[in-house]
């Protein structure tokens, strides 16, 4: 009987510790909750206040795709080699080989941006924009070891002459003025290499028309100026030669540094589509090139030629007047002579011509806005003889728009399409077009596809 009462007992207490127990656990998950939803709140609101606030260092964004190994290697040799104040920002672009676990388990000045698929190489680069709070912005493919002082010296040459927009170092593999001979064998030979070539030595700057993106240093200004990748390019190729020609067409100057060496293992991400199935994405991006440019080499030295116009510019300063933009999200606006003017101030959407053109974030920023409605007569774009925003076509094929007095060039006839001026052109003549003063040419913006930008 005793034994009863005692083995009752024990086991009430058991049950009441059991409770506190639970009850302790419960206290820790629910405080750990409140802690959790606490920090979560102030980290939101922190980073919406300081997103839009640049530091004084550098983003170095770092694209990706099923290459763990490599990106790790990449970062490895950036943490060993950079003194500079900076930031790595991964963007992995839909990999499935772990390589978000493997950057999720590491320390250090790294940020991370995930797509849930492979949206290709200039839409990873564009997050990696969006993301990037430095004053200064490296594109670095995840193939690349870089060396001592190879920031500094990049910094150095960019900031040498105003003149100079984006700056690349050489390479022992990459097409055009970039690579150099190598007599390294391996990667202790190469860092060995790298530590005695890389000493600043101006006499190795020379000015060039195209730097390959695998590394390639310009500053937030240059970015905001010039705008995102173009997104019609998939996979990858031919979006840095896109990105590279926006720049030079608005008067800004490349430059290669000479005595800045970093290691490239090369194209490893295109390779892995094998020999045919580079062919094809290779194809169909200088297709879309071509399409986009027409004689871009013909533009540029016209450009050139033309010193007036050879001044800092932005990319807002080529787009059309008298024609329908939206940013992300869908809000619409009326652009007419450099002004933006919201739809709400507009007679109604049931006015709009045709789908509007998509800008980013970035290009909107730099359009200011108009006080007030602007004329809402869409008509003015009609072909009732040669009103402003009214599109002629030249005996030489070529399409123009009159804005404030100047015929303006469209470059090409995707960008006449893009813009939605490619219909009711009027054949004009040389005496018409005489009458007229020579504007700033039109050319397409980037394709864009996330609403955030």
């Amino acid at each position: 009987m005793k034994r009863d009462k005692y083995e009752l007992l024990r086991r009430v207490v058991q049950s009441e510790r059991a409770e506190a127990v639970r009850r302790s656990k419960m206290k820790s998950v629910k405080n750990y909750r409140n802690g959790f939803q606490a920090g979560y709140a102030r980290g939101v609101t922190e980073g919406q206040r300081t997103f839009a606030i640049p530091f004084e260092g550098t983003s170095i964004i770092i694209p990706t795709y099923n290459q763990k190994e490599l990106v790790l290697q990449c970062i490895a040799s950036i943490e060993a080699h950079t003194e500079q104040p900076y930031e790595i920002i991964v963007v992995d672009d839909g990999s499935v080989d772990g390589t978000r676990e493997a950057l999720q388990k590491r320390r250090g000045l790294i940020r991370v941006g995930v797509h849930s698929e492979n949206l290709g190489f200039a839409s990873a680069v564009n997050t990696g924009l969006m993301m990037a709070k430095g004053n200064m912005i490296v594109l670095l493919n995840n193939d690349v070891l870089v060396t001592e002082r190879w920031l500094s010296q990049l910094l150095t040459a960019l900031n040498s002459n105003k003149g100079v927009a984006a700056v690349g170092p050489v390479t022992n593999y990459i097409g055009g003025e970039q690579q150099i001979n190598t007599t390294y064998k391996d990667l202790p030979e190469m860092a060995a290499f790298a530590a005695n070539y890389n000493a600043t030595d101006r006499s190795k700057w020379w000015y060039t028309d195209r730097l390959v993106g695998f590394c390639l240093l310009f500053s937030r200004k240059t970015f905001e100026e010039v705008g995102y990748f173009d997104e019609g390019y998939k996979i990858g190729n031919f979006e840095d030669d896109d990105w590279i020609l926006r720049l030079q067409l608005q008067g800004k100057r490349l430059m290669i540094a000479g005595d800045t060496f970093v290691h490239h293992i090369g194209s490893v991400s295109m390779k892995s589509l094998g020999e045919e199935g580079f062919a094809v994405v290779n194809g169909k991006n200088e297709q879309f090139y071509h399409q986009k440019w027409g004689r871009s080499l013909e533009l540029l030295r016209r450009m050139k030629e033309g010193k007036e116009e050879l001044r800092d510019r932005r990319s807002v300063d080529f787009y059309p007047t008298h024609v329908w933009v939206e940013g992300g999200f869908g809000k619409r606006y009326w652009l007419e002579h450099g002004m933006k003017y919201p739809l709400s101030g507009l007679t109604g959407e049931n006015t709009l011509p045709r789908s509007p053109v998509r800008l980013s974030v970035i290009d909107l920023m730099q359009i200011p806005t108009g006080a007030g409605s602007p004329p809402p007569n869409l008509a003015l774009i009609e072909k009732n003889g040669l009103r402003e925003g009214a599109v002629i076509q030249g005996e030489d094929g070529k399409r123009y728009q009159l804005d404030r007095g100047q015929w303006r060039e469209i470059v090409s006839t995707y960008t006449c399409e893009l813009w939605g001026l490619s219909g009711g052109a009027e054949i004009g003549t040389p005496e018409e077009l005489g009458r007229y003063g020579k504007g700033l040419p039109i050319l397409p913006p980037p394709r864009l596809e996330s609403q955030e930008l």
